[in-house]
């Protein structure tokens, strides 16, 4: 797989955790491909940063898009487990980073399957996608703008993220999300969960 072209693609309007930092550094360090490093920090929501993330991978010929959250943590050969998995939609399990953690995933079933296994959707904080996803999921694919966008309530409020319409889109155009929930990553907050 030396002959890959990857982009990593960190979608953040903040500053990158000095930990995500190292693991990314780490990772580049650890895998021999062709990188093509992009940093969406204009400003957008998140969305708007994937989006933009995910046009330029497709641009510059990448084969693949891997995209890190500005606070992940994993190890440096994250990556190769997820390319050897060899699927169009590849991500990990970690939890929120809020007071009740929950994990990143939304089941198939109410069955919760162990290792490796298809899901409905999976955040995109740790995800690998092959860039043909986006070359046959139309950017305007249920008139929506873009390949990742939130779906709101009436009053503001988040009824669908831009990860889950993302992984919903995808599977309604044939492709499967896999969860592989043996990699582990850890999401940063005021204290690494």
């Amino acid at each position: 797989m030396p002959n890959l072209k990857i982009a990593i693609g960190v979608p953040t309007n903040r500053l990158i955790k000095p930990k995500t930092a190292l693991s990314l550094l780490q990772l580049v360090a650890h895998s021999k491909y062709d990188y093509e490093i992009i940093v969406s920090s204009r400003g957008f929501n998140t969305s708007e940063n994937r989006n933009y993330i995910a046009a330029q991978a497709v641009n510059r010929d990448c084969s693949h898009l891997f995209f890190v959250d500005d606070d992940q943590v994993f190890e440096p050969d994250t990556l190769d487990r997820l390319l050897a998995r060899n699927k169009d939609i590849v991500g990990t399990i970690y939890n929120t980073k809020y007071e009740i953690q929950t994990p990143n995933i939304e089941y198939l079933d109410e069955n919760k399957p162990t290792g490796f296994f298809k899901c409905k959707a999976l955040g995109t904080g740790c995800l690998l996608i092959k860039t043909d996803v986006f070359k046959k999921i139309p950017q305007n694919y249920k008139g929506q703008n873009g390949w990742f966008n939130y779906i709101w309530n009436d009053n503001g409020s988040v009824r669908m993220s831009h990860d889950w319409l993302f992984c919903h889109n995808a599977r309604e155009c044939g492709f499967d999300i896999w969860a592989d929930e043996t990699i582990k990553v850890g999401h940063i907050g005021l204290k690494e969960f």
